[in-house]
């Protein structure tokens, strides 16, 4: 068996009517690092208050109040007679999965282990449960007790399932709570005093040590008392105090420099930083809250760091043991909020370190946060997501659903760094799924035009590239977070027009929505085999087309048609952005002119209305750039909508798309955007304030 690895791991939390948890059992799977997120209120400290219950060092965090147990919503507490609670905790085995004896976490535990199935994995199941009775007391009657179940999970517990835990067991596991509203110098002086001073005082000094070190504090105190003016005061000290008092166990007052023993001297070590730029010894009480924040987390980085070394002696049985001292199991970092003391360009390092704590054997990570910094640093799937549900004020918890990791990796890998780039979607009331930087830029101006700040309003606008949507309906459909979609019609580009409604369809068919429902036409119910032909449809038919489109408004999918909304932009404003061109800019083109090559600039072909067969050539090839290899011939275009691609292939194809966009918007004031809006964007916006409008927490 490998040294130093204890292999304990907290891998479930269930609360039931703890606190903001109602009388429906919330379970939340826990990792190595495991994140909590979501909006003020929702329950995230009230989950890692729920740990301290039963694993705090400090016996007050472990007594519960009648706050304690939920209250449900419109209920009067006076006319509550009794209230039960619980909170249980699954740990799982790393060594016994491994193949190995597990000789280092088992055998406190050993008796309560519990297995699902024959050769099945063992693991532990620890519950807490309180009862709330009223009674002459205000705060009324609390019993509470720690059981071990040894029942599986998937059984109901009967009262033989339910084994007394020692206090003296569960200590050795140990959580660490850091609220976010901390004073770090506190905590510091708490983790020195309990944690550092733990295995200070538990060193096994030789007694050669021992005796050199009190020699050296009574030669120290000696030289301290010849001092003149320090003889002067002892003796004053003891003359006067003779006056007071005339308890024999008291009556010899003595001044002295420092302590007489090697116990009394480690309560008083500390840290110090040497040496420094000013040559000054500098202590923890010079530091910064956020570095003494960064400090604490690095101390209980290096006592967890000495205790697995500890335990690695333990193992090897050696003879001389550096520490009389058996360490705790399992320590769980409970950290709230880190992003209150901490500077940005430091929240990098803060979770590299965090992440570095939860990989060793004897330890994990709990931390909660709002911070986008933070949760775009976090694997999601080691985040857990916190609503409060409206209907009757409870926590609800649910993991970030990603594509399946084996069956389909690519769609995997997309979602996962596209929820970590926009971390912000988490946080939002209502999310705008777009196709692209586009509708980044866009939408927000649009609406900040009609409504004010896109971002006081709780809106995130998240791009996804028309790919894999149906993985991010689902991943907001499980966190209950509203949301609208634009795609792009595409209409005669390859998988577009037609190809664009299907692939509508069955997302939607995908993400639950009733088949029957969602297929219903005049002619009755479309079969799956119509649904596939409908590829072959003709897309020509643009009014049966724009019906589909109206349809899925419905389902708050929308289209920027015809083609995309870089085109949508150029056909309701394309005078603006050919003003944002300098003389010497612009698409043009070589012309045939009384016999002679002569440049000419499209922008002066049309507006004079000119007719050149290189300008009509141009316009074929253009509008075969902007539907692409395998599209169409623009057969469904007006005359002057292929004129227009060749402004759109400049713009869009041959430049910057953003920047291209915030120079035009910039031009347009606010009032015109909201009476010349496309449309479409005109639906979204009525949309989002429904939403909006109707939105839970």
């Amino acid at each position: 068996m490998k040294t130093g690895v204890f292999n304990l791991k907290l891998s479930k939390l269930k609360v039931y009517n703890y606190r903001c948890f109602g009388d429906v059992e919330q379970v939340i799977d826990i990792n190595n690092i495991t994140a909590f997120i979501g909006n003020n209120s929702t329950g995230k400290t009230a989950a890692l208050l729920a740990l301290n219950c039963l694993f705090s060092n400090n016996s007050n965090d472990r007594i519960l109040k009648r706050s304690d147990f939920h209250l449900p919503k419109g209920k009067n507490p006076d006319e509550l007679e009794t209230q039960d609670l619980y909170i249980e905790v699954v740990f799982t085995f790393n060594e016994l999965e491994d193949g190995k004896s597990g000789e280092n976490s088992v055998p406190p535990f050993f008796q309560s282990l519990v297995v699902d199935e024959p050769k099945g994995k063992p693991y532990i199941r620890i519950r807490l449960e309180a009862t709330w009775e009223k009674s002459n007391n205000t705060e009324g009657a609390i019993e509470s007790k720690i059981y071990y179940i040894t029942c599986p999970e998937k059984e109901e517990i009967r009262e033989e399932n339910k084994t007394k835990a020692d206090r003296r067991d569960l200590d050795r596991i140990r959580v660490i709570y850091v609220p976010a509203v901390r004073d770090p110098s506190k905590q510091l002086k708490n983790v020195s005093g309990t944690m550092m001073y733990q295995i200070m005082n538990n060193i096994n000094w030789s007694d050669i040590t021992k005796t050199n070190i009190k020699g050296k504090i009574d030669e120290l105190n000696a030289q301290f008392l010849e001092e003149k003016g320090v003889s002067i005061l002892g003796t004053s000290i003891h003359t006067q105090w003779k006056n007071y008092d005339s308890d024999t166990r008291y009556s010899n007052a003595q001044l002295r420099f420092n302590s007489t023993d090697i116990d009394a001297s480690i309560k008083k070590s500390e840290i110090v930083f040497l040496p420094t730029v000013t040559g000054k010894e500098c202590t923890i009480d010079d530091m910064s809250d956020g570095l003494r924040s960064l400090f604490y987390i690095s101390l209980v980085d290096s006592i967890l760091d000495v205790e697995s070394k500890i335990q690695e002696e333990i193992e090897s049985n050696t003879e001389h043991k550096s520490f009389n001292h058996k360490p705790p199991i399992l320590t769980i970092i409970a950290l709230e909020e880190p992003e209150n003391h901490i500077a940005p360009h430091l929240i990098g390092q803060l979770i590299f370190n965090l992440e570095n704590i939860a990989s060793k054997s004897n330890a994990q990570a709990v931390l909660t946060s709002h911070s986008t910094a933070i949760i775009k640093r976090i694997d999601p799937e080691n985040l857990r997501y916190f609503r409060l549900e409206a209907n009757d004020c409870t926590t609800r918890i649910r993991a970030i659903t990603l594509p399946d990791k084996e069956k389909l990796a690519d769609q995997y890998k997309f979602i996962k760094e596209a929820v970590k780039a926009y971390p912000e979607l988490y946080f939002a009331k209502l999310v705008i799924l777009g196709e692209g930087d586009s509708e980044e830029i866009i939408l927000p101006k649009f609406w900040s035009a009609k409504n004010g700040n896109v971002d006081a309003s709780g809106i995130s606008i998240v791009p996804l590239g028309g790919r894999h949507v149906n993985h991010f309906w689902r991943l907001l459909n499980d966190l209950n977070i509203p949301h609208i979609t634009l795609l792009d019609l595409d209409k005669e580009r390859d998988g577009g027009g037609w190809g664009r409604i299907k692939y509508v369809l069955d997302q939607l068919i995908q993400n639950g929505v009733d088949k029957n429902e969602l297929l219903r036409t005049d002619s009755g119910i479309m079969t799956d085999k119509q649904l596939e032909g409908m590829l072959e449809w003709d897309v020509n038919e643009t009014n049966t087309l724009q019906g589909w489109i109206d349809y899925l408004e419905k389902y708050n999918v929308f289209f920027s048609a015809p083609l995309d909304i870089d085109y949508l932009m150029l056909e309701h404003y394309g005078d603006v952005y050919k003003e944002i061109l300098s003389e010497r800019e612009g698409p043009r083109l070589m012309v045939n002119i009384n016999g002679e090559r002569k440049q000419k600039y499209i922008k002066s072909i049309e507006e004079l209305g000119e007719t050149y067969p290189e300008y009509e050539r141009r316009i074929i090839d253009d509008v075969q750039h902007a539907l692409k290899e395998c599209g169409g011939d623009g057969k469904t275009y007006t005359e002057e909508q292929k004129k227009l691609m060749v402004w759109y292939t400049y713009f869009f194809l041959n430049r910057g798309k953003p920047s291209t966009h915030i120079e035009a918007l910039s031009k347009i004031e606010d009032k015109s955007m909201v009476t010349s809006m496309p449309t479409v964007f005109s639906k979204i916006i009525a949309a989002a304030e429904k939403k909006l409008q109707g939105d839970v927490l």
